[in-house]
């Protein structure tokens, strides 16, 4: 999302608590663990029934005999946490413990590290691990709506909502965003681990309605989760005040305790609400909008690229294991913007830097099935010829940035074996928002929407496209960007019909006449 659009938010006023900032386990405290481990290999951390059974290979001395298994929230570092279990101090131990779920000695969000006493006190000795497979304690497993790959970015205004034009176009999926402040504060009561929250509901009831609708039309829903400055204060991230009011979204907060516990019961809210059952059915979940442009689309100002993905990381993990640990079939995307391999400047961090730490990030701590939402959009924004060449857009992994011209360098990267899923399979990849202008020509941007639907079809990796979007934006428009298939009034521009009838070889050609060039020979196939 690259033009300013802020969430309407009211005025509220922020204390800078210092115990929140102290609260934030620093990467020196983090590396000293890393070296302070050894011995002791945690292998794996898995829900079987109602227990987590962790296993483990190698051994290390203990002063007492015992391996302690330590459990920590994600802003906290071993041997901060509670012991939760011990084993005798040798080589292949096992450890089983209560899962908890729903209690307030929950197992679902804690990461897992051994202990061994040395000195009188408590000292790690292997890797931390969080559990793996937080669907195994699910509440639901919907049957996904994977009918295709053709999406859109709907108006919800009443007058173009009823329309219904989203299954008029023949689209399968379209994709909504949810600020946290829509559920902050509210008059509703959600008990979760032992806490009552006050998430509102009332506020949700368009949502739901969207969603049901959407769902009836035979559309995926993919729902965008942000943090605006209208959210309660908890899921804020502490690195993010210092640019409060200045910015777009902000970074989740599991810095703090009180972090933790509102990120792991909104999660799990979300996650539960929308599993089919009356209000509506979420497939897939966006966590966070262009997280590596944290400038401007997830300010946290950490200081470097590493405290930075720690911080979205830790959150991540905890906003995934709340969503799977309800609907276990959800998949859950991090989001990256067009700005793949360009040298990181003050406001932003390479696509391609990130999602290579993100990912070691993960693995350390215990690999899931996450997936990317990239932003292909065309550089500059205001261009509607994604097909032309360009020095900005080449099919190497240099490539300054990319576009659905190049969008091969993205799934080529996924394709790489430490990017793999645990299963091994290739992580699949959302086109979650691209969009051309009309500005320069309706029919160039007819011809360009073909040409993305055409890239997305022949590209075996990728699992979505939303089009950005059913109606112009009348403030997209005032910086160059007339993306809607509609104008402002509702009428239809040229690329409505285009879009509607994409996969006719007829329409195909028209697109390439447009174009001057066969748009089939512009596209590079995985």
């Amino acid at each position: 999302m690259k033009i300013s659009k802020r969430i309407a938010s009211i005025a509220f006023a922020l204390v800078f608590s210092l115990s929140a900032f102290l609260a934030v386990p620093s990467l020196n405290a983090e590396a000293k663990t890393k070296s302070a481990a050894s011995g002791v290999t945690i292998a794996a951390a898995l829900i079987q029934g109602t227990d987590v059974v962790v296993t483990t290979s190698g051994a290390s001395s203990s002063e007492d005999g015992l391996y302690h298994l330590v459990a920590s929230d994600a802003n906290q570092t071993a041997p901060a946490g509670v012991d939760v279990a011990q084993a005798t101090a040798a080589s292949g131990a096992t450890f089983s413990v209560p899962l908890g779920k729903g209690t307030a000695s929950t197992m679902l969000f804690k990461k897992f590290t051994v202990c061994v006493m040395k000195g009188g006190a408590l000292s790690p000795v292997s890797n931390s691990m969080y559990i793996t497979n937080p669907e195994g304690c699910a509440t639901y497993a919907c049957a996904r709506m994977d009918y295709g790959k053709k999406g859109i970015l709907p108006a919800l205004d009443v007058a173009t909502f009823n329309k219904n034009q989203p299954r008029d176009l023949g689209c399968q999926q379209v994709q909504l965003t949810l600020p946290l402040s829509w559920i902050s504060n509210g008059g509703g009561s959600y008990s979760y681990n032992g806490k009552i929250y006050h998430f509102e509901t009332a506020r949700l009831s368009g949502y739901d309605n969207a969603i049901r609708k959407y769902n009836g039309m035979g559309c995926q829903v993919t729902l965008i989760i942000v943090v605006d400055q209208a959210a309660q204060t908890e899921f804020i991230n502490p690195y993010s005040y210092d640019g409060l009011g200045l910015h777009n979204y902000y970074g989740l907060n599991a810095s703090t305790t009180e972090g933790v516990d509102i990120l792991s019961a909104a999660a799990a809210f979300l996650g539960n609400r929308y599993s089919g059952h009356g209000f509506g059915q979420v497939d897939n979940y966006i966590i966070g909008n262009e997280v590596n442009a944290w400038g401007d689309w997830n300010y946290m100002n950490c200081g470097s690229l590493e405290a930075f993905t720690q911080q979205y990381t830790n959150a991540f993990r905890v906003m995934y294991n709340g969503i799977k640990s309800e609907n276990a079939t959800a998949n859950v995307y991090v989001c990256t913007d067009q700005q793949w391999a360009r040298a990181g400047a003050a406001n932003y961090y390479a696509g391609k830097s990130f999602l290579t730490q993100f990912n070691s990030m993960i693995k350390a701590e215990g690999n899931v099935d996450w997936r990317l939402a990239t932003h292909a959009y065309m550089t500059p924004l205001t261009s509607a010829t994604p097909w032309a060449a360009s020095s900005s857009l080449t099919h190497s992994q240099s490539s300054p940035y990319i576009s659905l011209q190049n969008i091969d360098v993205v799934t080529d990267f996924m394709c790489q074996s430490d990017m793999l899923s645990p299963t091994g399979a290739v992580r699949t990849v959302k086109l979650s928002e691209q969009g051309y202008t009309s500005l320069s020509g309706e029919d160039l941007q007819a011809a360009a929407v073909v040409y993305a639907y055409l890239v997305a079809m022949n590209n075996s990796h990728i699992d979505g496209m939303i089009l950005s979007r059913e109606k112009d934006d009348p403030g997209e428009i005032a910086q160059g960007l007339a993306n809607g298939l509609c104008n402002v009034d509702g009428s239809k521009k040229m690329s409505y019909t285009f879009y509607q009838n994409c996969a006719d070889p007829n329409v195909v050609a028209q697109a390439s006449a447009i174009a001057g060039v066969d748009l089939n020979t512009r596209i590079t196939p995985r």
